[in-house]
């Protein structure tokens, strides 16, 4: 449903219509979100490759191709940069917009473009300093601000260069993804509590896959627990149970942890951590409490609920639906299901 409603709101041109209030059944006029457009990208060839329905593959090569319009020359050599609509670009464009180009690889190789996808990569490799950690922006101009941090573009970052290496060998990508690993472990251990960081949590899944190291297994069931430390459970209203706080659950962010939670529940069985249980029960919990915000048979009051179906609403006070509550949503819930069921 999460994936109908995404080829609904796709405009002829591959772009979504990025927010919909279903209570008014208009669609907003807002700046567009390339970072949140490429992670759409993403959640429709994973539902491509659980289902094999065709009108998601058709729909991630036209989001694909409007992706494409978005990037840009590079000044080094082979290397080009995403351009959001904002005039920046942005680390987790390049990183999300790359790891979108792999899976196309891996799913759809008639149409993926490799020399392309190496050029993305390229230029995060450039945008990363020798101790590991990366720039949050490529730099357009020499004055441009730097002090801006993110938390989840150096995961974004990670996990396309991982996802690439798996499809072409290519041991840069490899050493470039360990450097950024090792940093980020070494800096959130520093941390208390550690962050929801669910784009590094699987980053280091997948990086685990190829580069066994009990340390990337470890932190990804750390920050699980630091998740689900922040997890409503039955003790909260019962609109609550299952999301995560602090302060009213909603239910992207709940979806973007269970995405981290689905990598570390797989870490967890491997290794045979005893914590695996733990995080199936959270997953479980998140699932009922993302379900329950999704619009399916509760349409019947909207002026257009046939629009509406499929979507997720921004939180238990906000009907609106933005294409990334979709995507984190589908996301998720295709994790959920082929981890636990």
């Amino acid at each position: 449903m999460g994936g109908d409603y995404l080829v609904r709101v796709q405009k002829p041109d591959g772009s979504f219509y990025y927010y919909y209030d279903p209570d008014q059944d208009h669609f907003e006029s807002r700046r567009y979100n390339i970072v949140r457009h490429s992670g759409t990208i993403l959640s429709l060839l994973d539902l491509y490759a659980a289902t094999r329905d065709r009108r998601y593959l058709e729909a991630s090569r036209r989001a694909i191709n409007f992706l494409k319009c978005r990037f840009r020359r590079a000044r080094s050599s082979g290397a080009d940069y995403v351009l959001d609509f904002d005039g920046k670009a942005k680390l987790g464009a390049n990183g999300l917009a790359l790891a979108a180009l792999a899976s196309q690889i891996r799913l759809d190789p008639s149409a993926a473009d490799r020399k392309q996808a190496m050029r993305l990569a390229n230029t995060i490799l450039a945008m990363q300093r020798k101790n590991g950690s990366f720039e949050m922006r490529y730099r357009l101009q020499s004055t441009d601000d730097q002090s801006f941090d993110s938390l989840y573009y150096p995961g974004e970052a990670l996990l396309g260069l991982i996802r690439l290496f798996k499809t072409s060998g290519d041991k840069r990508l490899l050493a470039g993804a360990k450097r950024g690993v090792a940093f980020l472990i070494e800096a959130e251990r520093k941390m208390d509590p550690l962050p929801p960081d669910a784009w590094l949590m699987q980053a280091l899944a997948e990086l685990y896959f190829v580069n066994p190291q009990k340390d990337y297994a470890l932190h990804t069931i750390a920050l699980a627990e630091a998740m689900i430390a922040e997890q409503y459970g039955d003790e909260a209203p019962a609109e609550y149970a299952g999301g995560f706080g602090p302060g009213p659950p909603r239910a992207t962010p709940a979806a973007s942890r269970a995405e981290g939670l689905v990598s570390a529940y797989r870490l967890a069985r491997y290794i045979d951590d005893p914590r695996a249980s733990k995080i199936a029960t959270a997953l479980k919990a998140s699932a009922r409490f993302q379900l329950s915000q999704q619009f399916a048979e509760n349409v019947g009051s909207l002026p257009n609920p046939a629009r509406a179906r499929g979507g997720f609403r921004e939180s238990l006070t906000s009907a609106r639906i933005r294409i990334d509550f979709v995507q984190h949503n589908i996301a998720s819930l295709l994790g959920i299901a082929e981890v636990l069921y």
